[in-house]
């Protein structure tokens, strides 16, 4: 691995530590409409847009390992949720609209009830009763909107840092 790969992956995995030490303590702990955002998701969407999906699907499988420690679902929950979405955003980089800088806020979009309803599924078939409906009214669609509201600053963000790190970046 070169320096500059070494240096790259480093800086990925500090990024990725923050996010999820961000996503376990302050944003488990602040609700707003009765839910807080999910950062590793809109950061993995987000980053599988401005990178690639196999970056994405890295991240996802990663940060949803740290994030299932962090919040007691069992081990590989978080993981089994966020990678399906990073397809989405593969769909994305190569779409027609992918110069729209709405974009990232629609994969978003696309991306929450997926991954809300895979954790959901996971839950049922560990034999949790499971309320599909009141769970999306009442947790997914309010941590959909606070989602699209963090899309707006973490997608520039990343864009910016990936600029930076000398990575092609999807142009918006």
């Amino acid at each position: 691995m070169s320096k500059g790969g070494r240096a790259d992956l480093y800086l990925g995995l500090a990024i990725l530590s923050l996010v999820i030490l961000v996503q376990g303590t302050l944003l488990s702990r602040v609700r707003i409409i009765g839910v807080g955002a999910n950062l590793l998701l809109v950061t993995v969407v987000c980053w599988s847009l401005t990178r690639n999906v196999q970056e994405g699907l890295v991240w996802a499988f990663a940060g949803g390992l740290g994030i299932d420690l962090v919040s007691g679902l069992p081990l590989g929950t978080s993981s089994l949720a966020l990678m399906p979405t990073c397809f989405l955003a593969g769909i994305g980089r190569s779409s027609i609209y992918a110069q729209n800088i709405f974009w990232p806020v629609l994969l978003v979009i696309l991306a929450t009830p997926l991954h809300g309803w895979l954790i959901l599924l996971t839950q049922q078939l560990r034999a949790v009763p499971v309320d599909w409906v009141g769970s999306t009214v009442r947790i997914i669609l309010p941590e959909l909107v606070l989602n699209i509201v963090i899309t707006l600053p973490v997608y520039p963000g990343l864009r910016w840092l990936a600029g930076r790190i000398g990575v092609p970046v999807m142009d918006v």
